[in-house]
């Protein structure tokens, strides 16, 4: 996606073969390791599901769902490793291949947003949500993040140029104009990332001032998270600015414009190692159900803890 205009007389192509070594070296353990992780974190909330206790349904749902969206990256690499070294077989294949791996990225984006909305209204209004948090309910909230990432996917995938291009490359300008560049920026990554910020900041402020051991223990859980997600994203997103930025011709050296080009590259390429680090997670998950269970003792306070333990934020 990062590659410029090949008519250019700046040339990209030590660029690309750079990233096609390092996609290989890194893609390919992301693939294998989470692809099995994730399946086995799908597998092991299922379980909790099915025991049908109130306190740990909408958190296994929202989990469930991020190792979807996880899931979906993972299967999409080995396009995103193949397809950038040939000429795309078809411009639709092409549409649907990009699609699906940045819907699984702002996915993930979006449940880990909410899911960290859910945790501080956990934490802060216990009583008052925790009939909000029906299995319905939240099974709906994870259906209507699907349908917003896939139509918000659409207008971005539709530029490609007439004839011969390659899959995540050559975009054309119309990609990398305004209306659609700082739509994707603010409501793609920076609206989140503050409604993150913002409730993780109030989560261990909350948490701060109570006694209890394992509810302060959940603050490091907390801010990790906020950090992991910045790291995996922000990156990513700057990458996105400084591309705008060469393609709109506020920035043309050349060598500016292969620095931006392998920057956006490798952020990407990092980023998608997030599908694992998520893996973590998901078994102190599971972990922190099963003393739970173990220990009898379904109240309230143990449902904002386990909340406060589980979500990624």
């Amino acid at each position: 996606m990062s590659r410029l205009d090949t008519s250019s007389s700046c040339s990209f192509d030590a660029v690309d073969k750079l990233m096609s070594t390092l996609q290989l070296a890194v893609h390919i353990p992301t693939f294998l390791l989470g692809l099995v992780l994730n399946l086995l974190a799908i597998r092991g909330f299922s379980t909790f599901l099915k025991k049908r206790q109130p306190e740990y349904i909408a958190t296994s749902i929202y989990m469930i769902n991020l190792a979807l969206f996880d899931l979906l990256l993972v299967l999409s690499l080995p396009f995103k490793m193949a397809l950038p070294q040939v000429e795309s077989p078809s411009s639709a294949f092409c549409t649907l291949v990009e699609c699906l791996y940045f819907i699984s990225m702002y996915g993930s984006v979006f449940t880990i947003c909410f899911i960290s909305l859910d945790r501080f209204l956990a934490i802060q209004y216990p009583l008052l949500v925790s009939h909000l948090r029906s299995p319905r309910k939240t099974f709906g909230i994870c259906c209507i993040l699907w349908v917003l990432v896939w139509i918000g996917s659409i207008p971005i995938y539709t530029f490609h140029r007439e004839g011969k291009y390659k899959c995540f490359h050559n975009m054309t300008d119309s990609t990398w104009s305004a209306k659609v560049f700082f739509p994707l920026e603010i409501f793609g990554f920076l609206l989140p990332m503050g409604i993150m910020g913002f409730c993780s900041y109030r989560s261990i402020h909350i948490l701060l001032g109570r006694r209890d051991y394992i509810q302060r223990a959940c603050i490091w859980t907390i801010a990790t998270n906020l950090v992991i997600f910045v790291v995996s994203f922000l990156p990513v997103h700057l990458g996105f600015f400084l591309q705008y930025l060469v393609r709109n011709g506020f920035i043309s050296e050349c060598r500016v414009k292969q620095s931006i080009s392998l920057f956006l590259q490798l952020s990407l390429c990092f980023s998608n190692i997030n599908c694992c680090l998520d893996v973590f997670c998901y078994y102190f998950v599971i972990k922190e159900f099963r003393m739970g269970i173990k220990a009898h003792r379904p109240s309230t306070v143990q449902l904002v803890h386990q909340d406060t333990v589980s979500t990624r934020g």
